[in-house]
């Protein structure tokens, strides 16, 4: 085929361009289509050849260029039912006139290269899977710093699931445990303030219910005076001392009777 003999100049005042452009026109650049699309199906494992069985060739071609324009259609359809049809009369959606300024970037196919957003992958542990009666998932509940069960507020993993009634006994045991821990506590504030009262009675004011035996009152003071003696004169005291710790109100009656007071006037002229 004979080459452009003045390819410099204007083509509208050309009368000859050469045979070369036959080669890009017509039948001769379906043939030429043809054998690329055989040769590119045979390196990709296809078994065709464009000489050995050219009505093969010619069908596959055909049947390829029917996929390719139905794909490209379905392609179009999906995007036009994302994005909208600007030359229909139909209003554009909400969405395309308020749309975000993420883009995502398609290839030929519709799938998308670029601008999605990267998946969270998901756990090593098995999800949603229900044992022992239990209706939700372990850590589906928290309380008091401690993961349960939602269905039964059980905080055991390997416990069975007890439902309502287990709730309705869990919440009963704690409101008896309160009650028990308030008695407690109330019954111990009784007990000290008894104590109180047992050890106020000897303080420093003498109750004015408090009947003396007068034979145990004496006795008292001469005990009393005995022990004050001896306290002055050490020397005279005995090497074995029998001691007694209990106290009765006639003791604390005569020793209060003998007690020096410091704001007494008459303290120096006691004996």
């Amino acid at each position: 085929m004979r080459e452009d003999p003045l390819p410099d100049m204007d083509p509208n005042e050309k009368f000859y361009v050469g045979g070369n452009q036959n080669r890009l026109s017509g039948q001769a650049l379906e043939f030429k289509q043809l054998n690329l699309h055989a040769w590119e199906a045979f390196e990709k494992g296809q078994d065709i050849h464009m000489q050995a069985a050219p009505s093969q060739a010619e069908l596959l071609y055909k049947s390829f260029k029917i996929k390719k324009e139905k794909l490209k259609s379905e392609t179009k359809e999906k995007i036009m039912e994302k994005y909208g049809n600007a030359a229909s009369e139909e209003p554009l959606p909400r969405e395309l006139l308020f749309g975000s300024e993420r883009e995502i970037e398609y290839d030929r196919t519709g799938r998308i290269i670029k601008g999605q957003d990267t998946s969270v992958p998901k756990s090593k542990y098995e999800e949603d899977v229900y044992i022992n009666n239990h209706t939700s998932v372990w850590g589906s509940w928290w309380k008091d710093h401690q993961w349960g069960y939602k269905c039964c507020k059980q905080t055991i993993k390997n416990s069975y699931c007890t439902g309502l009634a287990g709730i309705e006994a869990a919440e009963a045991s704690a409101d008896l445990m309160k009650a028990n821990m308030a008695r407690k506590e109330a019954a111990e504030e009784e007990s000290v303030q008894h104590e109180e009262k047992q050890l106020a009675t000897w303080g420093t004011d003498v109750p004015d219910d408090l009947v003396l035996d007068k034979k145990k009152l004496a006795e008292s003071l001469k005990k009393e005076d005995e022990r004050r003696r001896e306290e002055r004169d050490e020397w005279k005291r005995k090497y074995n001392v029998k001691w007694n710790d209990e106290v009765t109100a006639e003791d604390m009656e005569a020793y209060r009777m003998e007690k020096i007071h410091h704001d007494d006037p008459m303290k120096d002229f006691l004996h």
